[in-house]
């Protein structure tokens, strides 16, 4: 069995509140892109900056490239976190050059190219738009072209080019055998580009499995986005033939159901009063929110 490019045995790192993450294990092998999804508080941005070298561990192992050792994986890992090193006065060109000689001289042209800032490379970062300066975030993880990235929220603030340039560029990377770590409950996003995803609960890893197999277990089901102005029991939306998960979001209801005829009806049946209660309804095919709520009874929002 090949050496896995990133190895975690029951890692955790806790804080005095109790949050934190772990004991979490996984295995990342060449050439997949693995997407760590979880409501806000589930753990997601600690275990990356864990997997990332950014935060210590406090138990169990974790190996980068077959050793335990964080420095030495540092050079092979390209990572973006939530804060930037962005020096304002500088261009964009001199903030990725700065990084490009850390790595050794690697070549900043293609970059710039591929995410469509060489007519702005020369200004300013002060004058980049957030979407530019997310753009650049990501040129400065991929110089040297890392054999492990990892991404906390990559699609957090960036524009139309980025998440198409960003798509296309991990799709590459995977069929060259290179590896990534996406934190993000961006699910269009993770539909289009992860291999596998994690589910993560209140810092644990409660499943671990491809992505079309996530995909397919919600087939033949329906989601139904309920919006209302008034109190509707949750408890009778369960009780409808069908229906295998509710979920209470801002302003309504999400429900997930089995696909069959007289569904919709027996969902407003159970509002009542619907001139005064609902304000909106939309259905619509399931995806891996609608999976996520499945296997674990909450929301992505939640």
């Amino acid at each position: 069995m090949p050496t896995p490019v990133l190895l975690a045995e029951a890692v955790s790192r806790r804080y005095r509140n109790g949050r934190g993450v772990g004991p979490v294990s996984l295995r990342v092998e060449g050439g997949e892109v693995l997407a760590l999804v979880g409501p806000n508080g589930s753990g997601k941005t600690t275990l990356v900056r864990c997997l990332g070298t950014r935060s210590p561990h406090q138990s169990g192992e974790l190996l980068w490239f077959g050793k335990p050792d964080p420095r030495r994986a540092r050079g092979r890992l390209g990572v973006v976190f939530d804060a930037t090193a962005h020096v304002d006065e500088l261009s964009g060109e001199e903030n990725l050059q700065f990084f490009a000689r850390v790595r050794g001289g690697a070549s900043t042209e293609p970059l710039l190219r591929d995410a469509e800032l060489t007519e702005v490379a020369g200004e300013p970062i002060s004058s980049y738009s957030y979407g530019m300066r997310r753009r650049l975030l990501l040129a400065e993880a991929l110089l040297g072209d890392p054999e492990l990235l990892i991404l906390d929220e990559p699609t957090l603030g960036l524009d139309v080019v980025g998440r198409r340039w960003l798509a296309d560029t991990l799709a590459e990377r995977r069929r060259r055998g290179l590896v990534a770590v996406v934190s993000t409950n961006d699910t269009e996003f993770v539909e289009a580009v992860a291999t596998r995803v994690g589910f993560l609960i209140d810092g644990l890893l409660v499943q671990d499995a491809p992505l079309h197999q996530l995909l397919a277990s919600v087939g033949g089901l329906r989601e139904i986005h309920l919006s209302c102005r008034a109190g509707v029991d949750a408890d009778l939306l369960r009780r409808v033939a069908g229906v295998e998960r509710v979920a209470e979001v801002e302003g309504g209801f999400t429900v997930l159901a089995t696909r069959r005829d007289g569904l919709l009806a027996d969902v407003l049946a159970c509002i009542g009063e619907l001139d005064r209660k609902l304000v909106d309804l939309s259905v619509r095919e399931p995806g891996l929110a609608d999976c996520f709520l499945r296997l674990t009874g909450r929301s992505l929002d939640g």
